[in-house]
């Protein structure tokens, strides 16, 4: 009885959602597979299934038409997560083949991300935060290109020889920081070393400091600084934009972003390139080589000779189209 028990916790919903979740690199991350999986759950066991070997097309399709109240791109990323446990569940032999296939995945709307920030006001946003924890947070952030889960994961032991240690969803990377402001985070390391190398680099009240308050602090310097409201990952944007406009070149850029491929940076930054373009090809040496050449006089225009079109001879006729 207990062998059969273990096997039945085993295929469990509750527990192959939480192996699934524990296996993501960052624990930002897993908290977010853990809610998408727990409205999936509680989904489910209203429809009186608790064992991934209950799962079927009928209640996928179910959950799925439970979720049309959600902005297009949130259903989708909650889909596309669900179709990865999915295979993860048929990998691992808990459920049956094929259940990736009822997850429909809409196209989405075309993404018409907004400008990037302006140098101007990313230094109005640097000064106006309150205090040296937010200005420093916020220096990071554009300095680094940053996913906010990442900078917030940093311990005081992340700084090492002026490169700061990020950990996301592509591993680990080392990202150089500017001297100015590794001067200043050298000093705060330096002042909390006491506290432990394992001691978060920004902290709360209750420990290290939560993504949800991150944009609470956000909002307050962009009211102070007169500015829209700009979420933590516009930051990053921001980053990407000044690095391609100065001239990084998209390799490098891909590199210090964390995305596992170029093709990715050139996905969702597309719009800096093409505001861009223009500008940059203004600026292209070949312009001003071609203004400075001598004007070529053009050649007489000669008239145009007429064909004449003649019939087929018999012989013509006869022979294969191949040998005509």
């Amino acid at each position: 009885m207990g062998a059969v028990a273990g096997q039945l916790e085993e295929r469990s919903l509750l527990f192959a959602m939480e192996l699934f979740s524990a296996a993501a690199n960052q624990e930002s991350s897993k908290e977010e597979y853990r809610g998408v999986l727990r409205s999936l759950r509680r989904h489910l066991e209203r429809e009186g299934v608790s064992l991934c070997s209950e799962l079927s097309w009928p209640k996928l399709f179910s959950y799925q038409a439970s979720l049309a109240h959600l902005a297009p791109s949130t259903r989708h990323h909650r889909l596309l997560l669900i179709r990865q446990f999915l295979r993860f569940l048929e990998g691992c032999g808990w459920a049956g083949p094929g259940l990736e296939r009822a997850i429909r995945l809409q196209p989405l709307p075309p993404h018409h991300p907004r400008p990037a920030l302006a140098l101007e006001d990313q230094m109005r946003l640097v000064q106006a935060a309150p205090d040296r924890r937010m200005r420093l947070l916020v220096s990071l952030l554009l300095a680094t290109g940053a996913r906010p889960g990442e900078l917030l994961g940093c311990d005081l032991s992340s700084l090492h020889r002026g490169q700061l240690q990020l950990r996301g969803k592509t591993g680990e990377r080392w990202v150089p920081l500017p001297p100015t402001l590794r001067r200043e985070l050298e000093l705060e390391v330096q002042r909390r070393w006491g506290e432990g190398e394992g001691a978060p680099l920004f902290r709360s009240r209750q420990g290290r400091l939560s993504r949800r308050r991150l944009r609470e602090l956000l909002d307050d310097c962009c009211q102070r600084a007169a500015l829209p409201k700009t979420s933590p990952h516009q930051l990053r944007h921001a980053a990407c934009a000044r690095w391609l406009r100065c001239g990084v070149p998209l390799l490098l850029v891909s590199k210090l972003l964390g995305h596992a491929r170029p093709s990715t940076t050139l996905d969702h930054y597309a719009s800096v390139i093409s505001q861009d373009l223009e500008q940059g090809l203004a600026r292209d040496p070949l312009e001003a080589a071609l203004a400075g050449l001598r004007p070529v006089e053009a050649s007489p225009v000669r008239p145009r000779l007429e064909t004449v079109t003649r019939a087929p001879s018999p012989f013509e006729r006869a022979l294969p189209l191949a040998d005509v």
